[in-house]
C-alpha cells in the first residue's frame, strides 16, 4: 500500500510541476502577445495579477496531496492520471508553439 500511495504522490507532484510550467508558458505568451488565455475566468485573473493565477493553479494539487491518502475511490485515482496526461499534452503544445513561433 505504501508504494501505491507514493505513486499517486508522484503523480500529484508531476501535476504540480506541469501546472507551474503551463502557467509560465501561458504568462510568457500573454506578456508577449503571442497567445490569449482561453479560460475566461483565468483570463480575468491574469489581467488582475498573473501570480494569483499561479497560486490558483498550485492550490489544487496541494489540496489533492493532503486529501489523497484518505481517498479510497478508484475513479479519483483514474481522474488524477487523466489530468496528468492532459497537462502533459498541454505543455507539449506550449513547447511546440514556443519553439515554432518564438525562436
Amino acid at each position: 500500500m505504501i508504494r501505491v500511495a507514493s505513486l499517486y504522490q508522484r503523480f500529484i507532484f508531476y501535476l504540480f510541476i506541469l501546472n507551474i510550467a503551463d502557467w509560465y508558458f501561458t504568462s510568457y505568451g500573454i506578456q508577449n502577445n503571442y497567445v490569449e488565455e482561453a479560460n475566461p475566468l483565468l483570463s480575468s485573473i491574469f489581467m488582475t495579477n498573473p501570480l494569483l493565477v499561479l497560486f490558483c493553479k498550485c492550490i489544487g494539487p496541494l489540496i489533492l496531496f493532503v486529501l489523497m491518502p484518505y481517498c479510497r475511490s478508484g475513479w479519483v485515482q483514474h481522474a488524477l492520471l487523466f489530468t496528468v496526461c492532459l497537462y502533459i499534452m498541454v505543455n507539449v503544445y506550449h513547447l511546440l508553439f514556443f519553439f515554432l513561433f518564438t525562436l
